[in-house]
């Protein structure tokens, strides 16, 4: 079957970069375009549509790649930006994102990853822009995706944290009963639960050491609603959004954002309120050591009818008594798999985040 090559326009004041690239690309199957202004760029905008825009992010010494950015969402809207820069910054990577930046790369940027990261990104536009049928594995790597390039980079020490729930969620629900299609609505939901905070003004918090203030706490408090929001409006993912809106509220009405208390929060998502909070209390992060098992189940078992529902709670708990000592060292391996070198020891106090 003949498939249309997807147009790629190339923006970067270095010719050479843009002939190597260019040329890279197109034997990996784009039809690439170049640009070596702003304004040429808005040209061939506004002449040729583009699929997606690759653009370095300083042109002599300007910052013009977010202009390009802007300029794209106004001209199409419908094209994927990736900018490139070789004077990377976390700040500058969230800020790109926020303003519709599908991801911001470090150059020299390989090319087959650049190529990947294109093709990526264009299946994340047609899964939040159509309604045609996904199938479950295709949106397990899009979310996989979507959530490795964005929260996972900002707070290295979350990385596996996504997986690590989809797989806990997966054997409550089988110990539960819950249904198959309603299992993997809750993975996905598992995955992408903390999408959300990518989106929130300050980031600071994540890699705090120590309490958030009132004021973090509150704007922490928006990122489930926020990010059911950002996940899209597919039909597919309905089911999603409402229990990633969910992960954080309480059996006893005491949690956020909308107080939902009981069985007004959803199987799935009182599920994966359980896990969430279990994975986050075991995983070193930033302001905190990670929880031994006996102090973990004590805190649980504290919690039944409070935080979580008792039936949930038990089902999870017969779990930690065979599998406890296992999940507890996933973390760990999860870091090193992913080359993060072990922090120095923090308090053991948690906080909701």
């Amino acid at each position: 079957m003949h498939t249309t090559a997807k147009k790629v326009l190339l923006v970067d004041d270095e010719i050479g970069t843009l002939e190597v690239m260019g040329t890279l690309l197109e034997a990996q199957g784009f039809s690439v375009g170049f640009a070596a202004s702003s304004s040429d760029a808005r040209r061939q905008l506004e002449s040729t549509p583009f699929d997606a825009v690759v653009s370095d992010v300083m042109f002599d010494g300007h910052p013009e790649g977010t202009q390009i950015l802007a300029m794209t969402r106004e001209v199409r809207p419908e094209a994927i930006v990736i900018l490139m820069t070789g004077y990377p910054q976390i700040d500058g990577a969230v800020a790109a994102i926020k303003d519709g930046a599908v991801d911001y790369l470090q150059k020299p940027v390989d090319s087959s990853v650049l190529g990947a990261t294109i093709h990526r990104a264009l299946r994340e536009r047609d899964l939040r822009g159509q309604q045609e049928e996904f199938t479950f594995q295709s949106m397990v790597d899009i979310l996989s995706d979507l959530v490795s390039q964005t929260i996972e980079r900002v707070d290295p020490y979350t990385a596996g944290h996504g997986e690590r729930t989809r797989k806990y969620c997966r054997e409550i629900a089988s110990g539960l009963g819950l249904d198959r299609v309603t299992t993997e609505r809750l993975e996905l939901a598992a995955i992408a639960h903390d999408y959300g905070k990518i989106y929130l003004d300050d980031l600071g918090f994540l890699t705090k050491k120590g309490p958030l203030t009132s004021a973090e706490y509150k704007e922490v408090q928006r990122h489930p609603e926020v990010g059911a929001t950002k996940l899209g409006d597919h039909r597919e993912l309905k089911d999603v959004c409402r229990f990633v809106a969910e992960h954080h509220e309480r059996w006893d009405g005491a949690g956020y954002p909308l107080r939902l208390k009981g069985k007004e929060i959803s199987a799935a998502g009182r599920i994966l309120g359980v896990v969430e909070v279990f994975d986050s209390l075991t995983t070193k992060r930033s302001y905190k050591n990670p929880w031994s098992l006996d102090k973990t189940i004590d805190f649980f078992e504290a919690q039944s009818g409070k935080a979580f529902e008792p039936e949930v709670l038990d089902t999870f708990l017969r779990q930690l008594e065979t599998q406890g000592a296992a999940w507890l060292n996933a973390p760990q391996r999860d870091l090193e798999a992913a080359g993060i070198a072990p922090a120095a020891d923090v308090g053991d106090g948690a906080r909701q985040a």
